[in-house]
């Protein structure tokens, strides 16, 4: 899977997605952008990780690699 380079791409592929299993992982370029403006993780990670934890799963980390970040999801018990 590609990095997402916007919250909005991201977000709209977590809500389409039924999460299911013991992890859930999820790329997120460097650079991602939230409407159009630099962000820097803050806000546009909110929105996605929003609609994560209404899945029911909530952070595990991440691992840094080559221009993107590849964020790791648990079930929230």
């Amino acid at each position: 899977m590609m990095p997402f380079k916007s919250a909005e791409a991201a977000r709209a592929y977590v809500v389409g997605l039924k999460i299911e299993g013991p992890s859930f992982e999820l790329p997120i370029a460097d650079g991602l952008t939230f409407a159009d403006l630099r962000d820097d993780i803050g806000a546009g990670m909110a929105f996605v990780v929003d609609a994560i934890l209404a899945q029911g799963y909530g952070p595990d980390g991440f691992e840094q690699r080559q221009g993107f970040r590849l964020y790791r999801y648990v079930p929230l018990d």
